[in-house]
């Protein structure tokens, strides 16, 4: 019993140390957000889009807002992609770039992904 006591006085102690040393690799500097510049892309349809990409200090985001010509603003995560680069809320929302081409798609009543701005190229 007296065993016991002290490995559970020792793990206490040691969970005290460890959440008070803060995150591993002893980096407490604050994030900071990179980026911003607005891009804009000249779509198939005629569309024009404003895409602004950020990413935080640590490189641990990356994220883009999105203006459509009708005031609609998006904000999404970078996530995984085979190729070019993948934003996406999962939900409404998907914006794929590769070099100076991109594309949107938006998910419809059955929930199945749909072009809506395709054919987009950065403007010179």
């Amino acid at each position: 019993m007296k065993a016991m006591r002290k490995a559970g006085i020792l793990c206490v102690i040691l969970f005290a140390v460890c959440a008070l040393s803060g995150p591993a690799g002893g980096n407490n500097q604050p994030l900071t957000v990179s980026g911003g510049e607005p891009v804009t892309y000249v779509c198939a349809n005629g569309d024009r889009l404003v895409a602004r990409y950020y990413s935080l200090s640590d490189e641990s985001l990356r994220f883009v807002k999105i203006l459509f010509p009708d005031g609609r603003e998006y904000t999404l995560p970078q996530v995984i992609s085979g190729s070019g680069a993948r934003y996406t809320d999962d939900g409404e929302l998907l914006w794929w770039i590769k070099g100076d081409e991109a594309r949107a798609e938006i998910r419809d009543e059955n929930g199945e992904w749909k072009e809506l701005c395709g054919e987009c190229r950065v403007l010179p």
